[in-house]
C-alpha cells in the first residue's frame, strides 16, 4: 500500500469528519425528510418519529469526492476505484428510490422487499459487468495463504458470488440500521477491519477517506440522533462495503470483518423460519438489536430478551463487532 495513498487518505478523513457532522443533520433538515417509524417497532422508538433521515447522501457524497481528490493527485482513475464507487452508487439508488417513495406515502414502507430484491439483482447485474477490469486480482482465502485469481475462476461462479454478495451485503448494512449509531459504528469497524486485513493501493487511501466520512456522520447519528442515514446512507454504505472488499480481494473475508451484519440477517432469517414452522416467534423482535432492547411484546417467543436500554445494546454490539473485525483481520493475516 502506498504510503503517499495513506498520507492523502488519512489528510481526507481528518478534513471530512468535522464536514459530516456538521452537513448531515441540516441537509437532512433542509430537504424535509422525517423518520417514518413502522408501528410493529419497539414503543419507545415512537419518539423518534420526525427526525431528520436521508442524511446519508452526505457521507456518499463525501466519499466520492475523496475519491476523486485521490484520483486527481494521484495516478488517476483505476478499476478497482471504479468498482468500489458503483458498488456504493447502486446500493444508494436503491436506497434512495426506497426512501423517496417512503416520503411520498408518509409511512414507513417505501419499496415492497420484492421491489427491492428485483432492483438490487439489476443493480448487481450492472456491477457485474465491471468485473473484468479488475484484472488479477487474488481473492484471499481465509485462514490460509492461499490466494485465488479473480481471473482463473468460470463465469458461473464469480457472477454468484457478485450478486449475493452485493445484495447481502446491502441487505444487511441495511437490517442493522435501527438503533442510534449502530450500523454506522459496525460499519467503521468492519472497514477498518478490512483495511487492517491489506489489500489494495490507492483502496486503502480510499478506505481511509471513508472512515472519516463516516465518523463525522456518526458524530450527529450517535444517541440521541440528530440524524438518520436512511435506506440510501445505509444500503449506500453497505455497496461501499461490499466494493472495497470484493475490489482489494478480500471478499471471502467479508463474513468476519462484517460478523455483525451476518448476524442481523441471520436473526430475520431465523425468525420467519420459526414463526412459518412453530408459529411462535424465536426473538422478542428481529433484527436480533431489537430483541435485546428493554420493552415487553404482547406475542409468544422463545428466547428470554435482557431488556437492554438502547445505548447499552448499541455499545455492546458495537464491541461485538470490533471482535469480528479483529478475527477477520486474523483470518487475512496467513498470506
Amino acid at each position: 500500500m502506498a504510503v503517499e495513498d495513506l498520507t492523502l487518505g488519512l489528510i481526507l478523513a481528518l478534513a471530512m469528519l468535522p464536514v459530516a457532522g456538521w452537513a448531515s443533520p441540516r441537509f437532512a433538515r433542509c430537504i424535509r425528510a422525517g423518520q417514518r417509524i413502522r408501528p410493529e417497532g419497539p414503543a419507545d422508538h415512537r419518539g423518534k418519529a420526525g427526525t431528520p433521515t436521508m442524511g446519508g447522501i452526505v457521507p456518499l457524497a463525501l466519499i466520492l469526492a475523496g475519491t476523486g481528490i485521490l484520483w486527481a493527485l494521484g495516478p488517476g482513475p483505476s478499476a478497482g476505484g471504479a468498482f468500489v464507487l458503483l458498488s456504493m452508487g447502486l446500493g444508494g439508488v436503491v436506497g434512495l428510490l426506497d426512501d423517496l417513495r417512503s416520503q411520498r406515502r408518509g409511512t414507513s414502507v417505501g419499496f415492497f422487499p420484492h421491489q427491492t430484491l428485483l432492483t438490487q439483482a439489476l443493480g448487481a447485474g450492472l456491477l457485474c459487468l465491471l468485473v473484468p477490469t479488475l484484472g488479477e486480482v487474488g481473492l484471499a482465502i481465509p485462514f490460509s495463504a492461499v490466494s485465488l485469481p479473480l481471473s482463473s475462476l468460470p463465469v458461473g461462479a464469480w457472477i454468484p458470488l457478485v450478486v449475493v454478495g452485493f445484495m447481502g451485503t446491502v441487505n444487511a448494512v441495511n437490517l442493522a440500521d435501527g438503533l442510534d449509531g449502530l450500523a454506522t459504528g459496525a460499519w467503521l469497524l468492519s472497514v477498518l477491519g478490512l483495511l487492517l486485513a491489506g489489500g489494495g493501493t490507492e483502496l486503502g487511501g480510499i478506505a481511509l477517506a471513508a472512515l472519516g466520512a463516516g465518523a463525522g456522520f456518526l458524530w450527529a447519528n450517535a444517541y440521541p440522533a440528530r440524524v438518520f442515514l436512511g435506506n440510501v446512507g445505509s444500503m449506500g454504505l453497505g455497496g461501499f462495503l461490499f466494493g472495497i472488499a470484493f475490489a482489494s480481494g478480500r471478499v471471502f473475508l467479508l463474513p468476519f470483518t462484517g460478523g455483525l451484519f451476518v448476524v442481523m440477517a441471520l436473526s430475520v432469517i431465523l425468525q420467519v423460519m420459526s414463526y412459518k414452522l412453530t408459529g411462535v416467534r424465536l426473538f422478542k423482535m428481529a433484527p436480533f438489536h431489537h430483541h435485546l432492547e428493554e420493552g415487553e411484546v404482547a406475542w409468544p417467543h422463545r428466547i428470554r430478551s435482557p431488556g437492554w436500554p438502547e445505548p447499552k445494546v448499541v455499545v455492546r454490539l458495537w464491541l461485538l463487532e470490533a471482535a469480528f473485525a479483529l478475527l477477520g483481520v486474523l483470518a487475512g493475516s496467513f498470506a
